[in-house]
């Protein structure tokens, strides 16, 4: 996709996304945003085509399970979503029939009111297990989901790095080293990180096997520039630039979320944060291909935070009717429009990189066969 491209879907979502706050009629951004997705989708098929030859297929990813991770992660939204619906139905419904029978007993006396309420428990009494269940629940579940987010925080920390010291992760997630050792012995038991190993006379983690046995072999020096200094290899500019978007729009979502209470649209802004979450990480991972997250924090991220700063400021009406509710409900829409376009660029930046893993792994051992070094020889 040239430049040009690139710049007239910038425009298109711009444009689409001013009249969308000024009509209120969000059809024309919602049909912006997928053909940001078909373009970027397009684009990236284009690339994975050339590794398209390769003899095998090669995992990507010999630290983490990404398919694992995202579906523990969608599991833990899910009960969250269903405990809050308990606490919810458990909560009204306690408050009514319990405030029922108190105003009933104040008005008839309890002499009277006494087989009313007895009657009310059949009703009253599962109304407040929900409540505690949904309350119980909720607590537990949010207790897996900060367990989630440390563990997102540490592969932040780590990188492209295979190891890091102990305090830096314990200072990223403001605990002790004592407790964030005993979070990186859960998380490898729980197999979230799928090599990982802890060596507490160090104080080091180190996320692959290859990295932990290294770790056995004498120090080697590292190369040094002519001054003398040890010279480092920070992440590009570009991908610098899109980490910190990408960590302010997730800020951005989570305080419009704690103003949000509808238990539906917070299920929806909690999707966004993980599938920014996920490709951030992804970005740390492989930053030569930050270009083709371009769509999302030029285009995605800026159109969240519109539509979030429109949906609190329509959610404040007093007495909203029907034009606002049907302006609040097609966000809503545009909101699923974006989880979708999130997801498919991760899916898609996933698979063009495991192409050309597999690809990088054909070369060599078709280079390995000619020169006699494995089992079957290739011809030259």
């Amino acid at each position: 996709m040239s430049q040009n491209d690139w710049l007239d879907l910038g425009k298109s979502i711009g444009h689409s996304l001013k009249n969308a706050i000024d009509t209120l009629d969000f059809t024309e951004l919602n049909s912006s945003i997928e053909k940001t997705v078909n373009s970027t989708t397009t684009m990236i098929n284009k690339k994975i085509r050339q590794y398209s030859t390769a003899a095998k297929k090669a995992s990507i990813n010999l630290k983490y399970d990404i398919k694992k991770i995202k579906k523990l992660e969608k599991k833990i939204q899910s009960q969250l979503f269903v405990y809050r619906v308990l606490g919810v139905v458990g909560g009204v419904a306690t408050a009514v029939f319990g405030g029922f029978d108190i105003i009933y007993a104040l008005m008839v006396g309890w002499g009277l009111a006494k087989y009313a309420v007895a009657g009310s428990l059949f009703v009253l009494i599962p109304a407040l297990i929900l409540l505690i269940v949904g309350i119980g629940g909720m607590n537990s579940t949010k207790k897996q989901e900060q367990y989630m987010r440390r563990f997102h925080v540490y592969i932040s920390n780590l990188h492209q790095n295979d190891m890091i010291d102990i305090p830096t992760l314990s200072q990223a997630v403001y605990s002790t080293e004592r407790k964030t050792i005993e979070d990186l012995n859960e998380m490898i038991a729980d197999r979230l990180f799928l090599q990982g190993h802890i060596d507490q006379k160090k104080n080091l983690f180190y996320a692959t096997n290859e990295a932990y046995e290294a770790s056995k072999l004498p120090d080697i020096p590292k190369e040094t520039n002519e001054s003398g200094e040890q010279e480092d290899q920070p992440l590009s500019a570009q991908a610098q630039e899109t980490l910190q978007i990408g960590e302010k729009a997730i800020m951005k979502i989570r305080r419009y979320n704690d103003l949000i209470k509808d238990p539906i649209v917070s299920q929806k802004l909690t999707d966004l944060e993980n599938n920014i979450r996920h490709i951030l990480t992804f970005v740390q991972e492989h930053p030569e291909e930050v270009d083709a997250t371009k769509n999302m924090t030029k285009y995605y991220l800026p159109s969240i935070d519109k539509l979030l700063e429109t949906y609190v400021e329509l959610n404040n009406y007093p007495n909203p009717g029907d034009n606002i509710k049907k302006s609040k409900h097609d966000i809503e829409n545009t909101l699923d429009t974006l989880n979708y376009a999130l997801s498919e660029l991760y899916d898609d930046l996933f698979e063009m990189t495991t192409m050309e893993v597999a690809s990088d792994i054909s070369v060599l051992e078709t280079l390995l066969a000619r020169e006699g070094l494995t089992k079957e020889k290739i011809p030259r």
